[in-house]
């Protein structure tokens, strides 16, 4: 169940039907507008189409569960970390992401997860994890053991563990559970495991997601799988017409910009089935591609009426000039 606009992302939340997907609509971008106000400069420009909204419901529905993790699969410019950066705000939760560096390996990536489990055991966090973070391949197999057994082996040394144990203490002793160095231990670890929700986003092109999950069976096995397809011409339409609505044009034509934008998209992705059938290579076209389309169609839009305002004030200027040159030579 979603908040109210207004109300505080805390538990308790009852669980109820929210009657239409108009009204899930309303509320998520309300959620959008608040999320947008708070980044600032990083603020998001979504369409939230029914493929959308069903996408973000789920991520939001699987990080809302303890230890809930989620593998999104899909091609660049799906809308994958977008949709998992509004689904953490309105579960209430904060992104933790890995600041990458050119000499950036897997100690490196051991300390990131330190600071991560630090802070975890009193609030949720979702790591969102992507393709363009995976420097050293054994990061999956870490991330594989947070899927698995909720803690990296040998992560912390044993000096370390009764300081990170120390804020359950209070609810462990209000429970009348045992005290014990080990007991500690695997209720720190399993409260940690609960609060950790990642978030894998990944590409299917090429064979490195298929050679990840067999190698790393814990990113399929512990995680709820959700495929981001290929959007469909509504969805197509919907991201055309909200990124073209500014555009400075005759009503009638519009909508006929709209349709051709979109079985230009459309056409490109059967041609790309009949590319592989005959010469056996992919061409992929994406989300993205299909965004940066509309991005290049409004910068030409934009070149081309500045020129032609350029050319009408060059041409006022001589029509100008020869008007002067008439009236002079009526005095003369």
């Amino acid at each position: 169940m979603l908040s109210e606009p207004g109300e505080e992302a805390e538990d308790p939340r009852l669980y109820e039907n929210l009657g239409s997907v108009e009204k899930v609509k309303e509320k998520l971008e309300y959620f959008l507008t608040e999320y947008n106000d708070e980044s600032g400069t990083k603020a998001m420009d979504l369409v939230l189409f029914t493929d959308a909204l069903e996408h973000l419901t789920r991520i939001h529905r699987v990080i809302r569960f303890p230890k809930g993790s989620a593998l999104l699969v899909g091609y660049g410019g799906s809308g994958k970390q977008s949709l998992t950066r509004l689904a953490s705000y309105v579960a209430g939760f904060d992104i933790f992401r890995l600041n990458l560096t050119r000499t950036y390996g897997l100690e490196d990536f051991k300390e990131d997860l330190r600071s991560l489990y630090k802070v975890v055991v009193k609030s949720p966090k979702v790591f969102m994890f992507t393709d363009s973070d995976v420097t050293d391949e054994g990061f999956l197999e870490l991330i594989n053991n947070i899927l698995t057994i909720g803690m990296v082996p040998s992560l912390f040394p044993e000096e370390d563990k009764d300081n990170l144990c120390s804020p359950l203490d209070n609810e462990i002793r209000r429970k009348k559970l045992p005290e014990t160095k080990d007991f500690r231990w695997g209720y720190y670890v399993n409260r940690a495991r609960e609060n950790i929700h990642i978030a894998l986003c990944m590409s299917p092109a090429g064979e490195s997601l298929r050679i990840r999950c067999r190698s790393f069976p814990g990113l399929v096995s512990n995680t709820s799988i959700d495929w981001f397809f290929p959007w469909p011409a509504d969805a197509l339409s919907d991201v055309a017409t909200h990124f073209l609505k500014d555009l400075t044009i005759e009503k009638d034509y519009l909508p006929k910009v709209i349709d051709h934008i979109v079985m230009i998209h459309m056409s490109v992705q059967k041609y790309s089935v009949d590319f592989e059938t005959v010469y056996k290579r992919k061409n992929y076209s994406t989300p993205k591609n299909y965004l940066d389309f509309i991005k290049n169609y409004l910068n030409f839009i934009d070149t081309k009426r500045k020129n032609i305002d350029n050319s009408v004030t060059r041409l006022e200027g001589g029509l100008s000039t020869l008007a002067k040159a008439a009236d002079d030579t009526a005095v003369l």
